[in-house]
Protein backbone atom coordinates (compact mmCIF):
# COMPACT_ATOMS: atom_id res chain seq x y z
CA UNK A 1 0.00 0.00 0.00
CA UNK A 2 2.94 2.19 0.74
CA UNK A 3 3.46 2.26 -3.02
CA UNK A 4 0.45 3.52 -5.18
CA UNK A 5 1.22 7.01 -6.73
CA UNK A 6 -1.50 9.10 -5.64
CA UNK A 7 -3.89 9.09 -2.31
CA UNK A 8 -6.92 9.70 -4.84
CA UNK A 9 -7.06 5.99 -5.70
CA UNK A 10 -8.58 4.64 -2.64
CA UNK A 11 -11.54 4.67 -4.45
CA UNK A 12 -10.69 2.75 -7.49
CA UNK A 13 -8.54 0.52 -5.56
CA UNK A 14 -11.37 -0.03 -2.80
CA UNK A 15 -13.99 -1.01 -5.93
CA UNK A 16 -11.24 -3.78 -7.03
CA UNK A 17 -11.13 -5.07 -4.00
CA UNK A 18 -14.62 -5.30 -3.24
CA UNK A 19 -15.81 -5.97 -6.56
CA UNK A 20 -19.39 -6.66 -7.02
CA UNK A 21 -20.13 -6.38 -3.71
CA UNK A 22 -19.48 -2.56 -3.66
CA UNK A 23 -22.86 -0.64 -4.26
CA UNK A 24 -23.02 2.60 -6.33
CA UNK A 25 -25.05 5.03 -5.10
CA UNK A 26 -28.57 5.85 -6.19
CA UNK A 27 -29.81 7.82 -8.92
CA UNK A 28 -29.93 11.85 -7.93
CA UNK A 29 -32.94 13.52 -8.47
CA UNK A 30 -33.83 17.15 -8.19
CA UNK A 31 -31.82 19.53 -5.44
CA UNK A 32 -33.81 19.29 -2.71
CA UNK A 33 -31.81 21.48 -0.34
CA UNK A 34 -30.77 25.17 -0.06
CA UNK A 35 -27.26 25.78 -2.64
CA UNK A 36 -25.88 27.95 -0.40
CA UNK A 37 -26.27 26.32 3.05
CA UNK A 38 -23.24 26.20 5.59
CA UNK A 39 -21.37 29.38 5.37
CA UNK A 40 -22.11 32.09 8.24
CA UNK A 41 -20.20 35.40 8.65
CA UNK A 42 -17.76 33.45 10.98
CA UNK A 43 -17.96 29.73 9.64
CA UNK A 44 -18.09 27.16 6.76
CA UNK A 45 -19.27 24.21 7.51
CA UNK A 46 -17.26 21.49 5.78
CA UNK A 47 -18.77 17.36 5.68
CA UNK A 48 -16.48 14.28 5.45
CA UNK A 49 -18.44 11.13 5.07
CA UNK A 50 -15.39 9.04 5.71
CA UNK A 51 -14.98 5.25 5.31
CA UNK A 52 -15.14 2.27 8.07
CA UNK A 53 -12.94 0.06 6.82
CA UNK A 54 -13.36 -2.57 10.37
CA UNK A 55 -16.48 -2.66 8.98
CA UNK A 56 -15.10 -4.17 5.68
CA UNK A 57 -12.66 -6.60 7.33
CA UNK A 58 -15.21 -9.55 6.39
CA UNK A 59 -15.12 -8.37 2.71
CA UNK A 60 -11.64 -8.98 3.45
CA UNK A 61 -10.70 -5.27 2.55
CA UNK A 62 -7.78 -5.43 5.61
CA UNK A 63 -6.95 -1.29 4.97
CA UNK A 64 -5.85 0.94 8.01
CA UNK A 65 -5.44 4.22 6.71
CA UNK A 66 -4.98 6.10 10.51
CA UNK A 67 -7.94 8.03 11.54
CA UNK A 68 -9.49 10.61 9.38
CA UNK A 69 -11.83 12.55 11.79
CA UNK A 70 -8.10 12.83 13.96
CA UNK A 71 -6.18 13.75 10.73
CA UNK A 72 -9.11 16.59 9.26
CA UNK A 73 -9.66 18.06 12.51
CA UNK A 74 -6.11 18.52 13.71
CA UNK A 75 -5.49 20.25 9.92
CA UNK A 76 -8.69 22.74 10.59
CA UNK A 77 -6.81 23.78 13.79
CA UNK A 78 -4.04 24.87 12.10
CA UNK A 79 -6.47 26.74 9.69
CA UNK A 80 -8.49 28.14 11.64
CA UNK A 81 -5.54 29.51 14.28
CA UNK A 82 -4.19 31.06 10.88
CA UNK A 83 -7.29 33.23 10.81
CA UNK A 84 -9.66 30.47 8.88
CA UNK A 85 -10.22 31.33 5.45
CA UNK A 86 -11.22 35.29 4.94
CA UNK A 87 -12.11 35.26 8.51
CA UNK A 88 -14.45 32.59 8.70
CA UNK A 89 -13.39 29.41 10.57
CA UNK A 90 -14.29 26.08 9.71
CA UNK A 91 -15.99 23.41 11.43
CA UNK A 92 -16.10 20.18 10.63
CA UNK A 93 -19.18 17.14 10.51
CA UNK A 94 -18.04 13.69 10.25
CA UNK A 95 -20.04 10.60 9.47
CA UNK A 96 -18.75 7.24 9.22
CA UNK A 97 -19.92 5.06 6.76
CA UNK A 98 -19.51 1.29 4.89
CA UNK A 99 -19.72 1.97 0.69
CA UNK A 100 -20.86 -1.67 0.37
CA UNK A 101 -23.68 -0.82 2.54
CA UNK A 102 -26.71 0.98 -0.17
CA UNK A 103 -28.39 2.43 3.22
CA UNK A 104 -25.25 3.80 4.59
CA UNK A 105 -24.03 5.90 1.14
CA UNK A 106 -27.29 7.45 1.60
CA UNK A 107 -27.85 8.30 4.84
CA UNK A 108 -24.07 9.60 5.15
CA UNK A 109 -25.42 11.85 2.50
CA UNK A 110 -28.18 13.40 3.81
CA UNK A 111 -27.18 13.37 7.24
CA UNK A 112 -23.92 15.64 6.36
CA UNK A 113 -26.40 17.89 4.14
CA UNK A 114 -29.90 17.98 5.44
CA UNK A 115 -28.79 17.70 9.40
CA UNK A 116 -25.76 18.96 9.40
CA UNK A 117 -26.23 21.52 6.36
CA UNK A 118 -22.64 21.01 5.15
CA UNK A 119 -21.23 23.74 2.64
CA UNK A 120 -18.91 21.05 0.89
CA UNK A 121 -18.49 17.51 1.13
CA UNK A 122 -14.58 16.14 1.11
CA UNK A 123 -13.97 13.08 -0.53
CA UNK A 124 -17.29 11.28 -0.39
CA UNK A 125 -16.69 7.49 -2.16
CA UNK A 126 -20.25 8.22 -3.76
CA UNK A 127 -20.38 12.54 -5.40
CA UNK A 128 -23.36 12.38 -7.09
CA UNK A 129 -26.09 12.18 -4.57
CA UNK A 130 -24.55 15.71 -2.67
CA UNK A 131 -23.83 17.04 -6.33
CA UNK A 132 -26.93 16.55 -7.72
CA UNK A 133 -30.01 15.71 -5.13
CA UNK A 134 -28.25 18.22 -2.39
CA UNK A 135 -26.63 20.74 -5.11
CA UNK A 136 -23.31 20.64 -2.61
CA UNK A 137 -19.87 20.99 -3.89
CA UNK A 138 -17.25 18.08 -3.62
CA UNK A 139 -13.43 18.29 -3.10
CA UNK A 140 -12.43 14.80 -4.73
CA UNK A 141 -15.54 12.42 -5.05
CA UNK A 142 -14.07 8.56 -5.17
CA UNK A 143 -16.30 6.90 -7.94
CA UNK A 144 -17.36 10.03 -9.93
CA UNK A 145 -21.01 9.52 -11.68
CA UNK A 146 -22.09 10.94 -15.59
CA UNK A 147 -23.91 14.19 -13.97
CA UNK A 148 -25.31 17.18 -16.21
CA UNK A 149 -23.45 20.58 -16.06
CA UNK A 150 -25.99 21.73 -13.74
CA UNK A 151 -24.93 19.37 -10.87
CA UNK A 152 -22.24 21.07 -8.24
CA UNK A 153 -18.99 20.61 -9.08
CA UNK A 154 -16.60 18.24 -7.91
CA UNK A 155 -13.31 19.54 -7.73
CA UNK A 156 -10.40 16.37 -8.31
CA UNK A 157 -6.89 16.59 -8.08
CA UNK A 158 -5.91 13.70 -10.29
CA UNK A 159 -8.20 13.53 -13.71
CA UNK A 160 -10.62 10.70 -14.83
CA UNK A 161 -8.89 7.86 -16.20
CA UNK A 162 -10.65 9.09 -19.65
CA UNK A 163 -9.17 12.35 -19.44
CA UNK A 164 -5.29 11.23 -18.39
CA UNK A 165 -5.74 7.88 -21.20
CA UNK A 166 -4.59 10.85 -23.80
CA UNK A 167 -1.55 12.38 -21.89
CA UNK A 168 -0.85 8.93 -20.33
CA UNK A 169 -0.40 7.50 -24.50
CA UNK A 170 1.25 10.50 -25.32
CA UNK A 171 3.93 10.08 -22.87
CA UNK A 172 4.32 6.23 -23.60
CA UNK A 173 5.11 6.90 -27.08
CA UNK A 174 7.59 9.57 -26.29
CA UNK A 175 8.74 7.02 -23.84
CA UNK A 176 9.29 4.76 -27.04
CA UNK A 177 7.21 2.30 -25.76
CA UNK A 178 5.36 1.70 -28.97
CA UNK A 179 7.96 1.16 -30.95
CA UNK A 180 8.21 -1.81 -33.33
CA UNK A 181 4.89 -3.01 -31.51
CA UNK A 182 1.66 -4.38 -32.98
CA UNK A 183 -1.14 -2.59 -30.29
CA UNK A 184 -4.16 -4.59 -29.37
CA UNK A 185 -6.74 -3.44 -26.74
CA UNK A 186 -8.08 -4.95 -24.33
CA UNK A 187 -11.22 -4.19 -21.68
CA UNK A 188 -13.42 -7.05 -19.43
CA UNK A 189 -16.60 -5.02 -18.33
CA UNK A 190 -19.37 -3.10 -21.02
CA UNK A 191 -19.21 0.40 -18.94
CA UNK A 192 -15.07 0.53 -20.02
CA UNK A 193 -16.45 0.82 -23.55
CA UNK A 194 -16.43 5.02 -23.59
CA UNK A 195 -12.87 4.86 -22.12
CA UNK A 196 -12.10 2.36 -25.01
CA UNK A 197 -13.39 4.94 -27.75
CA UNK A 198 -10.90 7.59 -26.05
CA UNK A 199 -7.65 5.37 -26.09
CA UNK A 200 -8.89 4.37 -29.77
CA UNK A 201 -9.25 7.82 -30.88
CA UNK A 202 -6.02 8.95 -29.04
CA UNK A 203 -3.83 6.55 -31.14
CA UNK A 204 -5.22 6.92 -33.89
CA UNK A 205 -4.08 10.62 -33.22
CA UNK A 206 -0.41 9.48 -32.66
CA UNK A 207 -0.32 7.28 -35.37
CA UNK A 208 -0.74 4.22 -33.79
CA UNK A 209 -2.34 1.65 -35.35
CA UNK A 210 -4.27 -1.07 -33.29
CA UNK A 211 -4.81 -4.24 -34.75
CA UNK A 212 -7.21 -5.90 -32.66
CA UNK A 213 -10.09 -4.63 -29.81
CA UNK A 214 -11.40 -7.25 -27.63
CA UNK A 215 -13.61 -7.51 -24.21
CA UNK A 216 -13.71 -10.28 -22.19
CA UNK A 217 -17.09 -9.76 -21.58
CA UNK A 218 -17.52 -12.64 -18.62
CA UNK A 219 -18.76 -11.43 -15.26
CA UNK A 220 -15.41 -10.56 -13.09
CA UNK A 221 -17.14 -12.93 -10.28
CA UNK A 222 -16.61 -15.90 -12.65
CA UNK A 223 -13.12 -16.24 -12.59
CA UNK A 224 -12.69 -19.73 -14.22
CA UNK A 225 -14.98 -18.42 -17.01
CA UNK A 226 -13.01 -15.36 -17.42
CA UNK A 227 -10.10 -16.76 -17.37
CA UNK A 228 -11.07 -19.21 -20.40
CA UNK A 229 -12.61 -16.17 -22.32
CA UNK A 230 -9.24 -14.19 -21.73
CA UNK A 231 -7.04 -17.19 -23.04
CA UNK A 232 -9.22 -17.23 -26.52
CA UNK A 233 -8.64 -13.32 -26.50
CA UNK A 234 -4.70 -13.75 -26.10
CA UNK A 235 -4.64 -16.68 -28.37
CA UNK A 236 -6.31 -14.47 -31.10
CA UNK A 237 -3.63 -11.53 -29.90
CA UNK A 238 -1.14 -13.98 -30.93
CA UNK A 239 -2.14 -15.01 -33.88
CA UNK A 240 -1.98 -11.19 -35.18
CA UNK A 241 1.14 -11.07 -33.75
CA UNK A 242 0.21 -8.42 -31.21
CA UNK A 243 2.94 -8.04 -28.40
CA UNK A 244 1.73 -5.01 -27.01
CA UNK A 245 -1.90 -4.85 -25.34
CA UNK A 246 -2.96 -1.66 -23.82
CA UNK A 247 -5.54 -2.67 -20.73
CA UNK A 248 -8.75 -0.17 -20.11
CA UNK A 249 -10.47 0.37 -16.85
CA UNK A 250 -10.24 -0.56 -14.26
CA UNK A 251 -11.20 -4.63 -15.04
CA UNK A 252 -8.93 -4.24 -18.18
CA UNK A 253 -6.60 -3.08 -16.33
CA UNK A 254 -6.20 -6.34 -13.58
CA UNK A 255 -8.06 -8.95 -15.51
CA UNK A 256 -5.34 -9.84 -17.76
CA UNK A 257 -2.45 -10.14 -15.60
CA UNK A 258 -4.77 -12.35 -13.62
CA UNK A 259 -5.87 -14.87 -16.10
CA UNK A 260 -2.07 -14.77 -17.57
CA UNK A 261 -1.17 -16.47 -14.16
CA UNK A 262 -4.41 -18.21 -14.01
CA UNK A 263 -3.85 -19.72 -17.36
CA UNK A 264 -0.26 -20.26 -17.24
CA UNK A 265 0.10 -18.31 -20.30
CA UNK A 266 3.53 -18.73 -22.73
CA UNK A 267 1.80 -15.28 -23.95
CA UNK A 268 4.07 -12.69 -22.91
CA UNK A 269 3.43 -9.35 -24.65
CA UNK A 270 4.16 -6.04 -22.79
CA UNK A 271 0.60 -4.65 -21.07
CA UNK A 272 -0.08 -1.06 -20.15
CA UNK A 273 -2.66 -1.00 -17.72
CA UNK A 274 -5.04 2.70 -18.04
CA UNK A 275 -5.83 2.73 -14.26
CA UNK A 276 -2.67 2.74 -12.71
CA UNK A 277 -5.22 2.55 -8.96
CA UNK A 278 -6.60 -0.73 -10.21
CA UNK A 279 -3.17 -2.18 -11.24
CA UNK A 280 -1.47 -1.16 -7.78
CA UNK A 281 -4.19 -2.56 -5.50
CA UNK A 282 -4.44 -6.27 -7.69
CA UNK A 283 -0.21 -6.01 -7.18
CA UNK A 284 -0.78 -5.32 -3.66
CA UNK A 285 -2.88 -8.17 -3.26
CA UNK A 286 -0.67 -10.56 -4.83
CA UNK A 287 2.29 -10.06 -2.39
CA UNK A 288 4.54 -10.58 -5.35
CA UNK A 289 3.23 -13.91 -6.53
CA UNK A 290 2.46 -13.26 -10.28
CA UNK A 291 5.31 -13.09 -12.53
CA UNK A 292 3.62 -12.10 -15.16
CA UNK A 293 3.70 -8.32 -13.74
CA UNK A 294 6.96 -7.85 -15.11
CA UNK A 295 5.61 -7.16 -18.45
CA UNK A 296 3.01 -4.69 -17.03
CA UNK A 297 3.12 -0.65 -17.24
CA UNK A 298 1.10 1.97 -16.24
CA UNK A 299 1.16 5.40 -15.26
CA UNK A 300 -0.06 8.28 -12.77
CA UNK A 301 -0.15 12.04 -12.98
CA UNK A 302 0.80 12.23 -9.17
CA UNK A 303 4.03 11.08 -7.18
CA UNK A 304 4.66 8.45 -5.43
CA UNK A 305 3.46 9.09 -1.64
CA UNK A 306 7.15 8.40 -0.39
CA UNK A 307 7.41 11.66 -2.70
CA UNK A 308 4.64 13.43 -1.46
CA UNK A 309 5.59 12.97 2.26
CA UNK A 310 8.73 14.66 2.17
CA UNK A 311 6.94 17.80 0.77
CA UNK A 312 7.90 20.55 3.89
CA UNK A 313 4.27 21.26 3.73
CA UNK A 314 2.72 17.90 4.33
CA UNK A 315 5.27 17.56 7.07
CA UNK A 316 3.80 20.65 8.75
CA UNK A 317 0.18 18.49 8.66
CA UNK A 318 2.04 15.47 10.17
CA UNK A 319 3.58 17.41 12.98
CA UNK A 320 -0.19 19.14 13.49
CA UNK A 321 -1.90 15.57 13.78
CA UNK A 322 1.09 14.30 16.14
CA UNK A 323 0.59 17.27 18.35
CA UNK A 324 -2.83 17.04 18.76
CA UNK A 325 -3.26 13.27 18.86
CA UNK A 326 -0.21 11.93 19.96
CA UNK A 327 -1.59 8.83 20.39
CA UNK A 328 -2.19 8.36 16.84
CA UNK A 329 -0.30 6.39 14.84
CA UNK A 330 1.28 7.48 11.61
CA UNK A 331 3.78 6.07 9.89
CA UNK A 332 5.54 7.46 7.00
CA UNK A 333 5.32 5.69 3.52
CA UNK A 334 8.30 3.42 2.66
CA UNK A 335 10.25 4.21 -0.36
CA UNK A 336 8.96 2.14 -2.94
CA UNK A 337 12.40 1.15 -4.04
CA UNK A 338 13.02 -0.69 -0.88
CA UNK A 339 13.28 -4.60 -1.05
CA UNK A 340 10.01 -5.70 -0.07
CA UNK A 341 8.43 -2.56 0.14
CA UNK A 342 4.95 -3.70 -1.89
CA UNK A 343 4.47 -6.01 1.19
CA UNK A 344 3.86 -3.08 3.56
CA UNK A 345 0.33 -3.06 5.12
CA UNK A 346 0.92 0.28 7.18
CA UNK A 347 -1.16 3.00 5.06
CA UNK A 348 -1.67 5.36 8.68
CA UNK A 349 0.18 8.66 6.72
CA UNK A 350 -2.83 8.15 3.95
CA UNK A 351 -5.31 10.02 6.20
CA UNK A 352 -2.81 13.00 7.04
CA UNK A 353 -2.27 13.27 3.20
CA UNK A 354 -5.64 13.49 2.06
CA UNK A 355 -6.47 16.05 5.04
CA UNK A 356 -3.53 18.09 4.47
CA UNK A 357 -4.12 18.11 0.76
CA UNK A 358 -8.00 18.28 0.21
CA UNK A 359 -8.70 21.16 2.63
CA UNK A 360 -5.61 22.91 1.23
CA UNK A 361 -7.53 22.85 -2.10
CA UNK A 362 -10.99 23.85 -0.39
CA UNK A 363 -8.65 26.61 0.91
CA UNK A 364 -7.32 27.69 -2.35
CA UNK A 365 -10.84 27.44 -4.07
CA UNK A 366 -12.69 29.41 -1.07
CA UNK A 367 -10.40 31.82 -0.88
CA UNK A 368 -10.58 32.83 -4.33
CA UNK A 369 -14.32 32.85 -4.01
CA UNK A 370 -13.91 35.68 -1.32
CA UNK A 371 -16.28 37.53 1.00
CA UNK A 372 -19.73 36.28 -0.93
CA UNK A 373 -19.07 32.62 -0.24
CA UNK A 374 -21.78 30.35 -2.33
CA UNK A 375 -22.05 27.70 -4.99
CA UNK A 376 -21.67 30.01 -7.42
CA UNK A 377 -18.87 31.87 -6.75
CA UNK A 378 -16.99 28.78 -5.56
CA UNK A 379 -17.82 26.81 -8.63
CA UNK A 380 -16.71 30.23 -10.24
CA UNK A 381 -13.52 30.36 -8.70
CA UNK A 382 -12.65 26.31 -8.96
CA UNK A 383 -12.68 26.15 -12.67
CA UNK A 384 -10.55 29.66 -12.70
CA UNK A 385 -7.95 28.65 -10.17
CA UNK A 386 -4.49 28.49 -11.50
CA UNK A 387 -0.95 27.69 -10.29
CA UNK A 388 -2.35 26.73 -6.92
CA UNK A 389 0.04 25.21 -4.39
CA UNK A 390 -1.06 22.07 -3.33
CA UNK A 391 1.24 19.96 -0.48
CA UNK A 392 2.96 17.30 -1.76
CA UNK A 393 1.70 18.40 -5.49
CA UNK A 394 3.03 21.06 -6.07
CA UNK A 395 1.32 23.84 -8.41
CA UNK A 396 -1.84 22.34 -10.37
CA UNK A 397 -4.65 24.63 -12.24
CA UNK A 398 -7.74 23.81 -13.35
CA UNK A 399 -9.67 25.15 -16.24
CA UNK A 400 -13.52 26.25 -18.25
CA UNK A 401 -15.23 23.19 -17.52
CA UNK A 402 -12.54 20.85 -16.49
CA UNK A 403 -12.76 20.10 -12.66
CA UNK A 404 -9.34 18.37 -12.22
CA UNK A 405 -5.77 19.13 -12.13
CA UNK A 406 -3.34 17.33 -14.07
CA UNK A 407 0.53 16.87 -13.67
CA UNK A 408 3.90 15.46 -15.08
CA UNK A 409 2.98 11.97 -16.05
CA UNK A 410 4.88 9.55 -14.34
CA UNK A 411 5.56 5.95 -16.14
CA UNK A 412 5.63 2.75 -13.41
CA UNK A 413 7.00 -0.60 -14.02
CA UNK A 414 6.88 -3.80 -11.48
CA UNK A 415 10.02 -3.95 -9.41
CA UNK A 416 10.57 -7.39 -8.18
CA UNK A 417 12.69 -6.79 -5.55
CA UNK A 418 10.21 -3.93 -3.66
CA UNK A 419 7.02 -6.23 -4.92
CA UNK A 420 5.23 -3.13 -5.76
CA UNK A 421 5.27 -0.21 -8.85
CA UNK A 422 8.08 2.37 -8.83
CA UNK A 423 8.95 4.87 -11.15
CA UNK A 424 10.23 3.30 -14.36
CA UNK A 425 12.96 6.60 -14.72
CA UNK A 426 13.83 7.46 -11.06
CA UNK A 427 14.78 6.02 -8.16
CA UNK A 428 11.49 7.00 -6.22
CA UNK A 429 14.00 9.40 -4.05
Amino acid sequence: MGTRTSIWAAGAALVTMLGSTLIFSPAAGAASSPADQGVTAKTIAVGLPYVNFAALQSLGVTINDGSFPDAYNAVIAGINAKGGIDGRKLVLSDVEMNPSVAADATSSCSQLTQDDHVFVSISPVFPDCYQQTYDTPVIAGSLPGALPASAAPDFALIPPDANFDPLMLAAFKKAGTFKGKKVAIFYGADSDAPEVKVVQDSLKKLGIPVVLTAEDSVQATDAVASDQETQSIAQRFQSAGVNLVIGVGGSGSTTWPRAQLDNQSTYKPTYIATSESSLISYVESTKGANPYLKYVLSASSAPTFYQEWKDPAVQKCAAEVKKAYPSDTVTAPVNPTSPGAGATTDTTYESVLEACQYLGLFDDIATAAGKNLTVASFTKAGYALKNAEVPGLGTVSFGPGQAYATGPVTIFKYDPTSETLVPASSSGS
